[in-house]
């Protein structure tokens, strides 16, 4: 499912769906778990992983700071990005980089600064959330980078 550019959205069975495209909320969820797996195992495969899912994220993030959910095949953003409520996609991407950075002591520098940049870059858009689901993964992101 995963590819250099990242996690494809769906599959028919075991065949990835390519025609689906992806989602930021994927690779968040993608990038939450592998950095989890990394923290409890010390597996260092997972690297590559957590590099293409946080590549992937920061491609999506936009110059205000917010970011894009759908994404194309051919890494071109959908127009259904204008048209959907982007708040859970958005909240969750601030919590996998939460996340990200409550390992800030296990993963290498220039990944850390680049997550770090895009974190603080994000901060200002949730005062502006609506969403009580994106509110709380906001808040587990904000409370994990503490950490």
């Amino acid at each position: 499912m995963t590819t250099e550019f990242g996690i494809i959205q769906f599959s028919k069975i075991a065949k990835p769906d390519k025609v689906s495209g992806y989602t930021v909320d994927d690779n968040a969820r993608a990038l939450i778990a592998v950095t989890k797996d990394f923290e409890l195992t010390g597996n260092f495969e997972d690297l590559h992983l957590i590099n293409t899912y946080l590549r992937y994220i920061l491609f999506c993030q936009q110059e205000d700071g917010s970011f894009l959910n759908y994404v194309t095949i051919k890494q071109e953003f959908f127009e259904k990005n204008k048209d959907e409520n982007l708040e859970d996609a958005n909240g969750r991407a601030i919590w996998a980089l939460g996340e990200f950075l409550s390992l800030r002591h296990l993963l290498p520098l220039h990944l850390q600064n680049q997550a770090e940049v895009a974190f603080q870059k994000a901060i200002p858009h949730i005062a502006q959330l609506q969403s009580p689901r994106a509110i709380a993964f906001c808040i587990k992101g904000l409370l994990l980078s503490c950490i």
